[in-house]
Order: structure tokens, then C-alpha cells, then sequence
């Protein structure tokens, strides 16, 4: 399984996670199965809210999920349509503490009630 995470810089596994998905400089992914780590940049990070499309490269990736702070509900209408399931973290943490917390299960799939409807929702 490849795990999807948003993140504000490339510091391996101690990057902190970016507060939007669209908007975040970096994603790194995660592989499961082979225990890997790429960082990516994100082409579309100057963007009109709603506008980046990075949801896009993730299509190509197979059996993989989005781990996030905040993402709008076109993003996450278009990652559940490609068959990438999103589940929301309550903080901004680390890669490595998303990933442990998926881990245990405690992060919930995402509700409506917890998009956001713009890049200021969280300040």
C-alpha cells in the first residue's frame, strides 16, 4: 500500500506535514510493502484555491491512501473516485507521527463536516 502524505519540507521522515493538501510544497510517499520513502515536489503549489490538480500523479499509484490535515471537497471527491481513501489528522505532525498513528488506527476516514473552504480555515 502506498501512503499519500502532504508536507511543508523534505526532511525525511521528520517533515512536518503540510495544513492543506493542495497547497503543500512536498509529498512524500510512502511505500507499505517495501518499507520506501519518496519525497515529490508539488508542481501545483501556487494555486487558486480549488485550481492544483496533484491528486492527479496519486491516480498511478495503485493500492494507496491520503493521510491530511485539511483538504477541500473537490480533492477529496476526486481522490475517493480514484479509489484513494482520505483520513484526517486533528494536528499537524511529522510524517513519522501520521504514519504511527495510521499504524494504531486512530486517524478516522474523513467526514464533510471536516473540508475546508478555503487556505484560512485553520488559523
Amino acid at each position: 500500500m502506498k501512503v499519500i502524505v502532504p508536507l511543508d519540507e523534505q526532511a525525511g521522515l521528520c517533515s512536518k506535514m503540510s495544513e492543506h493538501f493542495g497547497s503543500a510544497p512536498f509529498y512524500a510517499i510512502v511505500d507499505t510493502v517495501v518499507d520506501s520513502l519518496e519525497i515529490i515536489v508539488n508542481d501545483c503549489v501556487h494555486h487558486h484555491h480549488g485550481q492544483c490538480n496533484p491528486s492527479d500523479f496519486f491516480s498511478k499509484l495503485g493500492d494507496s491512501v491520503l493521510l491530511c490535515h485539511g483538504i477541500e471537497t473537490g480533492a477529496v471527491h476526486k481522490l475517493q473516485k480514484m479509489g484513494i481513501a482520505v483520513y484526517v489528522t486533528t494536528v499537524v505532525a511529522t510524517l513519522d507521527e501520521a504514519l504511527l498513528l495510521f499504524k494504531r488506527g486512530t486517524l478516522k476516514k474523513i467526514t464533510p463536516q471536516e473540508v475546508c473552504e478555503g487556505h484560512a480555515c485553520h488559523t
